[in-house]
């Protein structure tokens, strides 16, 4: 076993959790993010201040490791939060900052901000002065993808080809694909699943003309795919099927082989998955069990199967992060809510 217990600075020094993380982002072994903002402190200062508790108020955070989450340095982008981090093929970083102008939900601002340097200076490259910003996604530099909800049209995909400069919408010649989970699988072509009833379907889309075509996919009766996943460039996704008296085994889909993958480990819908890796011969799997987490490994493909105990057990269950040979991130949900459990990856 080679996990290590972070505990995160706390800014009131109290007893409750100052932040609130949307999303952790795992780069490499070494380097990481986790992003959001400090609800947890605000409500308490806002408390102990006597005055009223606002969004306006709160603070970006933005923890970056570079030691794999032995330890975090932490930063601020200014008032609001932060609510999704990608990376692009070029090492670049983009992140979607919300504010609130004035203190009102349904008057929220969406901004995209950039790195050129793993997240120690940003630069604001667009501003959505209308759109909810719901997903992003870069290839590189200059091409990348948004899903917008706009009160009128509801949701929208955008596309930029000039870094984000100048966003047009993308035009998509299938009303049924999902724009929510878009995800570039190469320069020219981005994946995503379709919204159709009773069908597994995903969909490969043509970056330049949104033209789009469609896989059926060969899955057992009632089961679905959870998100995408990559391993280098072969992108999987976790099948599952809810059903809390009926067990079943773990099963993946390679998208780019177009097969499902069943291994000799048993699952449940009383067992609840939170994260999963690949790595060539090695699978990582994170998961809770009765309330309890633990950590699934296999050097084998999936032949054989360890099992590790989690130094402390009772843990939140998003966001997570996995990664690689058993880099695993989770936060604890007793005792010190500080604290940040890391598992080290594993070297054969």
């Amino acid at each position: 076993m080679s996990w290590h217990t972070t505990t995160l600075p706390s800014e009131t020094e109290g007893i409750g959790f100052d932040y609130r993380f949307k999303q952790y982002l795992v780069k490499d072994s070494l380097t990481g993010f986790l992003i959001g903002n400090n609800m947890g402190a605000e409500i308490s200062n806002s408390t102990d201040e006597s005055r009223s508790i606002e969004k306006s108020n709160y603070q970006t955070v933005l923890f970056k490791t570079q030691d794999g989450g032995l330890s975090f340095k932490k930063s601020t982008l200014g008032k609001g939060s932060l609510e999704k981090i990608v990376s692009d093929t070029q090492n670049n970083l983009y992140t979607i900052k919300t504010t609130y102008e004035p203190d009102s939900i349904n008057t929220q601002k969406y901004y995209i901000l950039k790195s050129t340097d793993l997240g120690e200076s940003w630069k604001e490259i667009s501003d959505f002065k209308t759109y909810k910003v719901k997903n992003i996604q870069f290839y590189d530099e200059l091409k990348g993808i948004v899903c917008v909800d706009e009160e009128e049209t509801g949701y929208l995909a955008l596309k930029t080809i000039d870094g984000g400069v100048t966003w047009k919408e993308f035009y998509i010649d299938s009303k049924e694909v999902n724009i929510l989970d878009l995800t570039f699988i190469n320069e020219n072509e981005l994946f995503t699943g379709l919204n159709t009833e009773g069908i597994i379907q995903t969909a490969t889309i043509a970056f330049d003309t949104g033209k789009v075509k469609i896989h059926t996919c060969d899955l057992p009766e009632g089961h679905s795919f959870s998100s995408f996943f990559k391993d280098g460039n072969t992108l999987y996704s976790e099948v599952y099927k809810y059903a809390p008296n009926e067990s079943h085994q773990l099963m993946l889909y390679n998208h780019n082989t177009q097969k499902l993958v069943k291994y000799d480990f048993t699952s449940s819908g009383e067992e609840l998955s939170l994260g999963i890796t690949i790595s060539g011969n090695y699978i990582g799997l994170l998961r809770q069990d009765s309330g309890k987490t633990y950590y699934f490994y296999s050097n084998d493909s999936g032949k054989n199967w360890i099992k590790e105990e989690l130094p402390d057990p009772l843990t939140t269950g998003h966001p997570v992060a996995i990664h690689g040979k058993g880099l695993v991130w989770i936060r604890n949900a007793v005792r010190n809510i500080y604290d940040f459990q890391v598992r080290k990856p594993d070297v054969f």
